[in-house]
C-alpha cells in the first residue's frame, strides 16, 4: 500500500487573536484594534498547510469537547485532514491561546490548558492507535505538544518515519524534554532565538556540534532563513507578504511547505524557498490558517518573487529520505 505523505502530532487550539498598536505596561491598558478567534495549534496548523498544498496530511491530537460544538472538526474534514488520530476529551475543552499582535514585532502569547494530566492520560492511552496510523505515512512531524509521549514514542522506537521536530516555545518552557529528542530526529526546525538557547542548554559554540539531525534549518524572520544539508549551508530569503496583518502561525506553514516540497521530489534548496513562499502567505491575515495557499498560487508567487520559472523536482523524496536516514553523526550550520 502507498503510504500517505504528513502526519503532524501536536495540538489543535482556539487562538484567540487581539491586534494592537502597542504592547501594554504594566498596570496599562491598551485597546485592540481588532479581535477575532480562528482555529490553530502547531499540530493541526501544520497538517491543514500541509492538505491545502496537495499533500495527503494526518493529525495526531487530543482535543476536547468542544472540538465538534466549536466546528473544528468539521474544518478538518473539509480540508482533507486524516482525522483518526484525534482523541476527542470528554471531560475538558480544547486549549485556548490568548495571541497579542502587533505589527513588525513578535507576538505576545497566553496559552492555557485545563487538563494537562488528563491530555497527557489519553495520549498515553492510544499510544498503539499512534504507532499504528504513523506506519501508513512516511514523515512524522512533532510540534508544540506532549514531549514526554513523543519521547516515549521514540526511546521505545514505535515509530519507522522520517521524524520532523519544531521545539518551538518548549525550547525555553521545558528545555530539558527538547534536548533528550533532538538526538532522535532526522530534521531540526527552529527559529534564531530558539538556536541560541539549545546552543546555551548544549555549551556548544555553533550547532556545527549538534548530534542527530542530518538537515537543520533557522527561521530568521524578515532575513529569511539559514539551511544546512549535507555539507552545505543555504541562505534563503524570506519572501514579501503583499500585506503584514499578523505573524500567527508562519513558522507552522513555513514547516509544511518544506516538508511538502520534499515529499514531491524538490531538492532541499528550492524546498526552503518554497517554504518561505508558502509563509508569506500566512501572514496576510489574522490566524494561522486563515490566509493558507494551493499549490497552484504558491507557483504564482515564487514565480513573482525569484524571478524565475516555477522549477521541475531534481531530485526524488527516496534519494532525501535515504540521506536523512544514513548513519548518525553531525548536522553542521552556524
Amino acid at each position: 500500500m502507498e503510504k500517505r505523505d504528513l502526519l503532524s502530532f501536536g495540538s489543535v487550539v482556539i487562538d484567540n487573536v487581539l491586534v494592537v498598536k502597542k504592547f501594554a505596561a504594566v498596570n496599562e491598558t491598551v485597546q485592540a484594534e481588532k479581535y477575532r478567534y480562528t482555529y490553530g495549534g502547531a499540530g493541526a496548523n501544520v497538517a491543514v498547510a500541509s492538505a491545502r498544498l496537495g499533500a495527503r496530511s494526518g493529525i495526531f491530537a487530543v482535543s476536547g469537547h468542544d472540538f465538534e460544538r466549536m466546528n473544528y472538526k468539521k474544518h478538518l474534514v473539509e480540508q482533507g485532514v486524516d482525522i483518526r488520530g484525534i482523541i476527542e476529551a470528554k471531560k475538558f475543552p480544547m486549549p485556548r491561546s490568548f495571541i497579542i499582535s502587533k505589527e513588525n514585532s513578535d507576538d505576545q502569547v497566553l496559552y492555557y490548558y485545563e487538563n494537562k494530566r488528563g491530555t497527557a492520560r489519553l495520549l498515553f492511552e492510544n499510544v498503539e492507535k499512534a504507532r499504528e496510523l504513523a506506519s501508513e505515512y512516511e514523515i512524522v512531524h512533532f510540534s508544540t505538544g506532549h514531549f514526554e509521549f513523543y519521547y516515549h514514542l521514540i526511546k521505545k522506537r514505535l515509530l519507522k518515519n522520517v521524524l520532523s521536530f519544531d521545539p518551538g516555545q518548549e525550547t525555553f518552557n521545558y528545555p530539558y524534554r527538547v534536548i533528550r529528542i533532538i538526538p532522535h530526529v532526522h530534521m531540526l526546525f527552529m527559529n534564531n532565538h530558539e538556536a541560541k538557547r539549545i546552543k546555551e542548554l548544549l555549551k556548544i559554540k555553533s550547532l556545527r556540534e549538534l548530534k542527530g539531525p542530518k538537515l537543520v534549518c533557522v527561521s530568521l524572520g524578515a532575513s529569511g532563513s539559514l539551511v544546512m544539508f549535507r555539507g552545505n549551508l543555504y541562505r534563503i530569503p524570506a519572501v514579501k507578504p503583499s500585506r503584514l496583518v499578523d505573524p500567527t502561525g508562519a513558522g507552522d506553514s513555513h514547516r509544511a511547505g518544506f516538508l511538502v516540497a520534499l515529499l514531491k521530489g524538490y531538492d532541499v534548496r528550492t524546498a526552503a524557498r518554497i517554504a518561505s513562499t508558502v509563509a508569506s502567505f500566512t501572514i496576510e491575515a489574522e490566524g494561522a490558517q486563515t490566509n493558507l495557499p494551493s499549490w497552484d498560487k504558491v507557483i504564482r508567487r515564487y514565480e513573482h518573487f525569484f524571478k524565475e520559472k516555477f522549477p521541475e523536482p531534481r531530485s526524488s523524496w527516496e534519494e532525501t529520505r535515504k540521506h536523512l536516514l544514513e548513519g548518525n553523526g553531525y548536522c553542521a550550520v552556524s
